[in-house]
């Protein structure tokens, strides 16, 4: 059965916006939330349905868009203030109608910087000097002022002095830039109740706006710039912001005050949103990974083509279910790692931006734009049992099919199995069998030295210690005998005999008389040898 159903398709739409840009937002008060996306081309359209109700022009192109609930004042139903963020600026709309401009506070320019910049505007730094100094600053990791990284970006010196006699006489400033925008409950977890917007900009801060006057709540610095911020909690009780930012991390800050712990991702993010409980994070490596709050990775999944944009289900029971948009044109249906159904885009188009919620008379309704400019609706099928289709998904059936496994390899798990269930009988066999060898060496070497073959001969009071070395290649040689005594006594009168084959051999002096050995030097004695038959070996 079909999970998603096609509601409405418009080819010509001619909307170019990104995931941050589109918002499901009640802005009337009627009960029926309407479509908001902020155009690229400047344009703040709102859809009712399947018409386009109205439009208005922005001053700037947009970053992002959030709903957010102001304190109740008077009785009647509870409206929502629109916070459209272009550059430095967020442009707040009550009923679709300009209320409020906020604007970035400035941020103090480095004084170096600023150095350089009156020496330019004074003439008394050249101005390749300057480009350098200011080059070095940027490289540095100092956040530089736009002047400094619109007068870097310019070619040829000509175009750069014209930028700095253009800047002479206007004081230099560091303004910020709005790279994404949330909003955060205030007491209670409950549609319609008061809100504060979340801010990340440019400067690396994250800032926590008062919807009463803008003031600014809270103030975290990050380590780098946040491109994607996701909250939960609420602001007077405890909450979280995670912010996935450009040096491919994920700092939290909580309650006010970012930890000291991160995310590190193998590579930089692309989209972030939150599942229930689960940060669910998308990479440059077409890979899904799911984290818990408090940072420990889950599971890990890779995509088949490049991630586009990221969803979730916020208001079904199951808060798991999450939507990832591909390269290949496909829309994925998850709960965590598992898929559920997939959804293709026509005429290979891919969705850029998604959006799911109530939307018209629908509780469960997709919003996809393509980038073609298409603008798509699809509607869940009230009949799809998405718990049941998440418990069926798994492994496919071919990996119970047992592998045919070669010999020598099932040999070896075999051999390995058995070790690991009997390591300590196997170790102790070993020991044993390796005493007992020892032993036997021992037996063996102590009856060589008792029976006299050894190069040491014992008695009750002398040890001595005869070497033979033959020297010479036939048919004569010379046997040199060195002999020591190794006791501590000198011995007396010791004779020694040379015996060997009459047959192939003629010992000329067999017997040797030895007069006195003092203990510790060697004594040599030549024995001249001839051997009287040719091949063979005989008997020494």
């Amino acid at each position: 059965m079909a999970v998603w159903l096609d509601a409405w398709f418009d080819p010509v739409a001619s909307i170019h916006t990104v995931g941050s840009c589109i918002r499901l937002v009640d802005v009337t008060g009627d009960g029926d939330p309407k479509l908001l996306v902020a155009d690229q081309n400047r344009k703040l359209r709102l859809y009712k349905g399947v018409n386009l109700v109205s439009e208005h022009a922005l001053l700037d192109t947009p970053s992002a868009i959030s709903a957010f609930f102001e304190d109740a004042k008077s009785q009647g139903p509870r409206v929502p203030s629109l916070a459209v963020a272009c550059g430095q600026f967020i442009f707040v709309y009550k009923r679709l109608r300009p209320h409020y401009k906020f604007t970035l506070p400035m941020q103090q320019v480095d004084p170096t910087e600023a150095e350089v910049w009156d020496g330019l505007r004074s003439g008394t730094v050249p101005l390749a000097e300057g480009c350098d100094k200011l080059s070095n600053l940027r490289d540095g990791g100092t956040h530089v002022t736009y002047a400094t990284v619109d007068l870097l970006a310019l070619d040829g010196e000509e175009k750069q002095q014209a930028l700095v006699e253009e800047l002479k006489g206007k004081p230099l400033v560091h303004s910020t830039t709005i790279t994404c925008i949330e909003s955060i409950n205030r007491r209670e977890d409950a549609p319609g109740a008061s809100s504060c917007l979340v801010v990340g900009t440019e400067a690396r801060q994250v800032l926590i706006l008062d919807p009463q006057g803008f003031s600014i709540v809270a103030k975290a610095l990050l380590p780098s710039v946040p491109a994607f911020i996701t909250v939960t909690g609420l602001l007077e009780v405890e909450y979280r912001v995670l912010c996935a930012c450009r040096d491919g991390r994920i700092y939290t800050i909580k309650n006010g005050q970012p930890l000291g712990t991160s995310i590190e991702l193998e590579t930089p993010p692309c989209a972030m949103c939150l599942a229930g409980k689960t940060l669910v994070v998308g990479t440059m490596d077409s890979t899904l990974q799911g984290f818990q709050l408090k940072g420990k990775r889950g599971w890990a999944h890779t995509l088949p083509s490049p991630l586009q944009a990221l969803a979730n289900l916020d208001d079904r029971e199951n808060g798991t279910l999450f939507l990832a948009s591909l390269a290949n044109g496909e829309v994925r249906l998850y709960k965590d790692k598992q898929l559920i159904s997939t959804l293709q885009m026509p005429g290979g188009d891919m969705a850029v931006a998604m959006r799911f919620g109530k939307y018209a008379r629908e509780e469960g309704t997709l919003l996809l734009v393509l980038k073609s400019g298409a603008l798509g609706v699809k509607i869940l099928s009230r009949k799809s049992n998405l718990a049941s289709a998440a418990e069926k998904a798994g492994p496919p059936p071919e990996q119970d099919v047992p592998l045919n496994v070669p010999k020598k390899t099932k040999l070896y798990v075999e051999q390995t199995q058995r070790e690991r269930e009997h390591g300590c009988d196997m170790h102790r066999i070993f020991q044993k069998d390796l005493c007992k060898l020892r032993l036997h060496t021992a037996r063996a070497y102590v009856k060589v030295l008792t029976d006299g073959q050894g190069p040491v001969s014992y008695s009750h009071n002398s040890s001595l210690r005869l070497n033979a070395q033959v020297m010479g290649l036939g048919p004569f040689f010379k046997l040199v005998l060195s002999l020591q005594n190794t006791g501590s006594k000198p011995v007396t009168g010791c004779t020694v005999l040379v015996v060997s084959d009459q047959e192939w051999y003629i010992v000329s002096e067999p017997i040797l008389q030895i007069g006195t050995l003092v203990p510790g030097p060697d004594y040599s004695f030549d024995v001249p040898l001839q051997a009287i038959q040719d091949g063979g070996q005989g008997q020494g």
